[in-house]
């Protein structure tokens, strides 16, 4: 049975570097797919609610094209709304970390053929103060760097690396007080689980300072930057990252290796919790998906396990 009403096509032509032309995508997509969609142009502040409402008149889902802000607010408006409809993540930005996540095409033509072809996976709404957020946040160095990030005039890898360039010569680490509900250990069922939990070791206790500190729902930060291996959208768990700051000598042997999927590296620590109050020696800065948050010295994070939904295609790992 054929929909009658069109799935909106939601884009934000100030994502990435900009002069997003909605009408080039649209021209690189078969008819079948064109008349399927219905394009939104859509800039801050950014008002979800008739494209919502669209998505749902056609069944969804509702397609996002933009950066991970864009689709941050996007997550938002949803999550107000008990998520009716699953998100679709076009990349558009200068990191698409979330897209990278959920192993959906680059391409913006190839993601929103794929998606529309693609199933819906329920994943885990993570909370900064009870404001969701859908793949990360976090606050020190990485939260410094989305600010001055966001603030400055360029976009890219280029502008995102000098930014971090200049802000790891003075950003220095702070205290943290951690009043967290850590993942219980599994029981090892088996000789061959006790040989491997004996093997991996004890989970790294919570830190008491960082340099750079993250909460993860999916494993990318964005521009290949595997912030937090191993990060699951469907364990109704967080993975806490805190990474140390690394030496002259460290940025060129240590750092590269937090862009390998695989890649093992001194200065990252990683662990697991249900919720955690965390207390600073110091009200700084935050980020959730990217976006700049208002600066704090105390948060609390949370997951609602099952409480999301994005559309994703047959790469993604999860569902």
């Amino acid at each position: 049975m054929r929909l009658t009403e069109a799935v909106p096509l939601v884009f934000n032509p100030g994502s990435g570097r900009g002069g997003m032309d909605v009408d080039a995508l649209l021209a690189r997509l078969p008819a079948e797919y064109r008349e399927r969609l219905r394009p939104v142009r859509l800039e801050p502040p950014f008002d979800y609610t008739p494209s919502i409402d669209q998505a749902l008149a056609a069944g969804g889902p509702l397609l996002v094209w933009g950066g991970d802000g864009t689709i941050h607010h996007a997550g938002r408006a949803l999550a107000l709304r008990g998520c009716p409809v699953a998100l679709g993540a076009i990349p558009g930005g200068s990191g698409n970390g979330l897209c990278r996540g959920l192993r959906t095409p680059l391409d913006p033509a190839g993601a929103v053929m794929r998606l529309l072809e693609g199933r819906p996976l329920v994943m885990d709404l993570a909370r900064l103060d009870g404001e969701p957020f859908l793949n990360l946040a976090g606050t020190g160095f990485e939260a410094e760097v989305s600010a001055v990030f966001s603030a400055g005039q360029g976009r890219g890898f280029r502008s995102y690396a000098e930014a971090s360039l200049r802000l790891w010569r003075r950003h220095r680490d702070v205290g943290l007080r951690w009043d967290a509900v850590p993942v219980p250990a599994p029981e090892p069922l088996s000789r061959m689980d006790r040989l491997r939990a004996a093997w991996q070791g004890p989970q790294d206790e919570l830190p008491a300072t960082a340099w750079s500190l993250c909460f993860a729902n999916l494993p990318q930060y964005g521009s290949g930057l595997w912030i937090a291996p191993g990060a699951d959208p469907t364990d109704g768990v967080l993975d806490w990252v805190r990474l140390r700051r690394p030496g002259p000598c460290e940025l060129v042997t240590q750092v590269p290796q937090l862009f390998r999927e695989g890649g093992r590296t001194r200065l990252r620590r990683q662990g697991r919790i249900l919720s955690a109050a965390l207390r600073l020696d110091a009200a700084l800065p935050w980020h959730m998906d990217g976006e700049p948050a208002p600066p704090r010295d105390r948060a609390e994070l949370t997951v609602e396990p099952g409480a999301f939904r994005m559309q994703v295609t047959s790469e993604c790992p999860w569902g």
